[in-house]
């Protein structure tokens, strides 16, 4: 029930992250390559990122992919919350928020804890369908 529950909650999340994205690709473009790094980085991010978004809802929809979909998930939000972490540590002189839909009337500070809501969403997830969890594969832990 807990992972049922963690999927819906990280679909509401992904699902219109990732159509803004699609249906609003000049304007999330651009706000990629005004972001302060290397403009072939933006390149690269301004179709990897929807695609990735992209996988981890469909990873969400099937049963026996949802441990992939909670990692990436996971993986997702951690390299956007450190990225906003970083922000708000004052690496970037001014760094304009490419954020759609809802997050762009956050401040940088809600944005942090936004992302970080998520990503502990996404990291326990993962940790409850880990098959290393002593209950995870049948129950009892070997012993030798």
């Amino acid at each position: 029930m807990k992972i049922k529950i963690l999927t819906i909650v990280l679909l509401t999340l992904w699902i219109p992250v990732v159509l803004d994205k699609i249906i609003n690709f000049e304007v999330f473009k651009s706000g990629i390559f005004r972001q302060p790094f290397d403009d072939s980085y933006a390149q690269v991010l301004i179709y990897l990122l929807p695609f990735l978004e992209g996988v981890a809802v469909i990873f969400f929809l099937i049963p026996s992919l949802q441990r992939w979909a909670f990692a990436l998930s996971t993986l997702l939000m951690l390299a956007f919350t450190l990225y906003v972490g970083a922000a708000l540590a004052g690496a970037w002189e001014k760094l304009p928020c490419g954020c759609g839909s809802v997050l762009s009337g956050m401040t940088w500070k809600q944005h942090l804890f936004f992302n970080l809501f998520f990503l502990l969403l996404s990291g326990y997830g993962f940790y409850l369908l880990n098959p290393k969890r002593s209950g995870a594969a049948g129950g009892e832990t070997a012993e030798g």
